[in-house]
């Protein structure tokens, strides 16, 4: 190397990848250096820990944005100063420095992610997580990560609202006679956030990304009604009467209304999809279209779609239910429907050329992997070229 300062190192592509581990060439570089001058680990890794708080801090802005934000606050601490790779001596002036620097550096970060991020806040490219809002009957709205697994979250009602210990919300019934059965709760989930609930009834649902479910605390004797937008995959508890007849249960979207009588089954309702799918797993349920005078009667294996009118047809049931097994699952996708799954798990706003929105795909990615895994696997069938602006995901030729 030539003659470098404080900024250059920092810039310096190798050694950034180097503390990041993210080229083995550079790293493998780094540790021979530091093989060499086994004197300035400890220096190398102070700074190297500041390169990552800063690759983590407000991951918007570039390297050298960053650096400049820094170096305005730690300027009246510290002086910039040039060193070369060869010689001891200047080597030991640098590390006195670097030591400095990257305390009060990495010093600085951590109090401005602190006083800055707010909490549960998303990295770029980083998977979904459970997470959710829960509105009560009194509107007020609970952070459901801010609470402990094994415990209750509210008591409203005669109901002890609880999340247990695998971190799902519970209803459980503490003084039945006080439960009111107008009164109602509403769970709702980001971009980049799921959740699962236990229902009063005992019903489950999974709530993916930026969906809502609103529901009663009490449900009706004789039916069960909730409302949904978004995803939602619903597991229901088969439930008589007195009689012996089974107690219907009613989902509704904004377009349509399906009876259950106890069932699996998936509801894909988002406002930016083509259709309202209905899918069915298991039992049986009858989906029926607000708009028109028409409903279908659905099999396991078959889905509903829902547009101006409805049409059912058989389906490949591990594709379209592979989000609750924590999977991405594309059999000859079209990318503007890949883009749009993309976008909500990973809280990202995509661009795509609407003559690429076509172009289809097949692949199987885990969901609990970072976003450029989805990105290198798009990019190894060399139909298109993505790139990562903030959290602007572009789609190139």
């Amino acid at each position: 190397m030539n003659e470098l300062n404080l900024q250059a190192l920092l810039l310096d592509e190798s050694f950034v990848n180097y503390c990041k581990g993210t080229n083995k060439e550079d790293v493998e570089k780094w540790e021979k250096w530091l093989q060499k001058y086994p004197e300035h680990k400890a220096s190398i890794a102070e700074l190297q820990e500041t390169i990552v708080a800063m690759g983590h801090y407000a991951g918007e802005l570039s390297v050298q944005t960053n650096y400049e934000r820094l170096q305005s606050q730690i300027k009246k601490r510290a002086n910039q100063r040039s060193f070369t790779e060869i010689g001891t001596a200047v080597w030991l002036k640098i590390a006195a420095l670097l030591v400095v620097v990257g305390a009060i550096s990495l010093f600085l970060f951590k109090q401005q992610l602190a006083e800055e991020q707010p909490k549960n806040v998303q990295h770029i490219g980083a998977p979904g997580k459970d997470d959710a809002l829960l509105t009560l009957k009194d509107g007020s709205v609970v952070s459901l990560a801010d609470i402990k697994n094994g415990s209750v979250v509210a008591l409203q009602g005669g109901v002890e609202i609880q999340k247990n210990n695998a971190g799902e919300l519970v209803y459980k019934a503490v003084e039945k006679e006080r439960i009111a059965s107008t009164a109602m709760n509403k769970i709702a989930t980001n971009k980049g956030n799921q959740y699962q609930i236990i229902l009063p009834d005992g019903s489950k649902a999974f709530l993916n990304a930026n969906s809502t479910l609103t529901y009663p605390l009490k449900f009706n004797e004789n039916e069960r009604h909730v409302h949904m937008t978004g995803e939602v995959y619903f597991e229901i508890a088969k439930i008589e009467t007195g009689m012996g007849k089974r107690i219907p249960f009613y989902v509704e979207t904004a377009n349509q209304k399906i009876e259950v009588l106890g069932t699996h089954f998936n509801v894909n309702a988002y406002d930016d999809e083509p259709y309202t799918t209905t899918t069915l797993l298991e039992g049986s349920v009858r989906v029926s279209s607000k708009k028109r005078n028409e409903s279908v009667l659905l099999k396991p294996g078959q889905r509903a779609l829902l547009s101006e009118a409805l049409r059912v047809e058989n389906v490949d049931i591990s594709q379209e239910v592979a989000w609750i097994n924590g999977d991405f699952v594309f059999k000859g996708e079209e990318l503007v429907s890949l883009l749009r799954k993309v976008s909500r798990w990973y809280n990202v706003d995509v661009a795509c050329p609407e003559r690429l929105e076509k172009l289809k795909f097949d692949g199987m990615v885990s969901r609990s992997q970072p976003l450029s895994t989805i990105i290198d696997m798009l990019q190894t069938t060399g139909k298109v070229k993505l790139t990562l602006n903030g959290r602007r995901l572009i789609v190139i030729d």
